[in-house]
């Protein structure tokens, strides 16, 4: 069991944060924010988004049901929302059966800890109201974050 890539989306449909590991016997390889990843960051919300929006429409009133986790194929899609619009996404093989409390501790030991109370990192990641869905340009570059989060999910890479 793998882990392939992690993922951060704003309230936007901006992702602010992307992680790829290209071998997994190397946990330090792979790209961090790459552009390279912009059109499979734009896939990736817009089928997440989709599911959603159609499991809403489908279940009843008063009901919370959502999706955690989308088997593809070789892969599983697993999300997590927070209450502030916040995705986190993983993507990993697909003998995994869940990640959703890696990814409720990555959000509130991790993010909340080196990107939220941190005074230096901007609230909203759109820059202005026009850098709204998918045409924001801002991603999280805090140094704290991005070890913090490696070295959380390093032993996660090599099983």
């Amino acid at each position: 069991m793998a882990i392939y890539s992690f993922w951060i989306f704003d309230k936007h449909c901006n992702c602010i944060f992307d992680r790829e590991w290209t071998l997994l016997s190397n946990s330090s390889s792979g790209t961090i924010n790459s552009k390279q990843n912009e059109e499979t960051a734009k896939l990736l919300y817009g089928m997440i988004y989709s599911l959603r929006s159609v499991t809403q429409k489908l279940s009843k009133e008063g009901t919370d049901n959502e999706v955690k986790s989308i088997s593809i194929g070789k892969f599983r899609i697993h999300t997590y929302c927070t209450a502030s619009g916040l995705w986190f996404v993983l993507l990993s093989d697909y003998k995994q059966a869940s990640y959703s409390h890696v990814l409720q501790y990555i959000h509130s030991h991790i993010y909340v800890k080196y990107v939220t109370r941190n005074l230096l990192s901007p609230y909203d990641f759109a820059e202005n109201e026009n850098e709204t869905r998918g045409q924001g340009f801002r991603k999280i570059n805090n140094r704290n974050f991005i070890s913090t989060l490696e070295s959380f999910l390093a032993p996660m890479i090599l099983q």
